[in-house]
């Protein structure tokens, strides 16, 4: 490809600007691009381009844009930085800048160059997503909210949507990423994991607080997950928590004991129903589920928790019937 754009200099090269072929030229680019015939556009652009003196911002756009598509970023970079110099302002340059520099992997350099787009332009949806796609990549999540939730506004999208969801509930903003849930389900009808990780916002004391109807509104989202597959280890989970929250442990045991028949290895999920069976007071059920995490446990964090379980075991043992 470098060869290519070596080949559209060189025959550029005889323009002018005083060429009365160049709105011909021009009108023939555009045509190019409209149709996705990235070599005729970029050279065409090109020609455009330097017949116009390299004073023509558009024509610099286009070629960067048609090299770009043809997968030759390293010259779209190379054209754009030159650009940039001749048209600091230009907001679609510098979006431009960010796409060709995410794609080839520069995020922090992506990050900068849509930053100073919409410093140009403030509303360039294009721009507000990838500064909020960027920042999520570097794990930058709390950060990503403020583009993306201005997405939103300006573009409801699915995409948009789940951009925020993703950005929220990373940086644990759980009440951003439940309303956000809200907006995504009314424009799709959700995957099993959006349905699971909807529902466990729940279980957030804040969100609660917030959002009187969040309880029951994600424990219909985990129901849904359990629609689309009944053996969803995590929603099983996620419903015996809500459950244990509403005060209703003969239900909060039966959905994690339909969470130990899906992954019999858990032990995050003995440990769990170890400590409902404990409250509950039922002894033999809680020494059963320990000697089964008893052969189970290899970290350390999870063999102390062990010992404390067995320990409480031990005194409800103790006291009498």
């Amino acid at each position: 490809m470098r060869a290519l754009t070596l080949t559209l200099f060189t025959l550029a090269g005889c323009a002018t600007s005083g060429d009365a072929g160049v709105e011909a030229n021009e009108r023939l680019a555009a045509a190019a691009s409209r149709r996705g015939d990235w070599a005729v556009a970029a050279d065409l652009w090109h020609r455009v381009y330097l017949a116009d003196g390299l004073d023509n911002s558009r024509a610099c756009l286009e070629t960067s844009r048609a090299l770009a598509e043809l997968g030759d970023p390293g010259s779209a970079e190379a054209l754009l930085r030159d650009g940039l110099k001749r048209f600091p302002e230009s907001a679609a340059l510098h979006e431009l800048h960010g796409r060709v520099l995410e794609e080839t992997g520069w995020r922090r350099a992506a990050e900068a160059a849509y930053g100073k787009a919409l410093e140009f332009q403030p509303g360039l949806v294009n721009s507000l997503a990838g500064l909020g796609r960027v920042r999520l990549q570097l794990g930058l999540e709390t950060s990503a909210i403020p583009p993306l939730a201005r997405l939103v506004e300006l573009d409801p999208s699915v995409e948009s949507l789940r951009l925020l969801t993703e950005a929220a509930r990373s940086a644990g903003d759980h009440v951003i990423a439940y309303d956000a849930y809200l907006h995504l389900f009314e424009l799709s009808p959700g995957t099993l994991w959006e349905f699971v990780d909807a529902g466990s916002l729940g279980l957030s004391p804040s969100l609660r607080v917030e959002r009187r109807a969040s309880g029951p509104v994600c424990e219909a989202w985990l129901s849904r997950a359990l629609e689309l597959d009944p053996q969803c280890t995590r929603a099983h989970i996620s419903l015996g928590r809500h459950r244990v929250l509403a005060g209703e442990d003969d239900e909060a045991a039966a959905y994690l004991l339909r969470a130990l028949e899906t992954d019999p290895a858990s032990v995050e999920v003995i440990f769990e129903l170890t400590e409902l069976e404990l409250r509950r007071g039922e002894r033999d059920a809680a020494s059963e589920l320990l000697d089964q995490a008893g052969e189970l446990v290899e970290d350390e964090a999870s063999r102390t928790r062990l010992e404390a379980l067995l320990a409480r075991a031990e005194e409800l043992a103790a006291q009498p019937d």
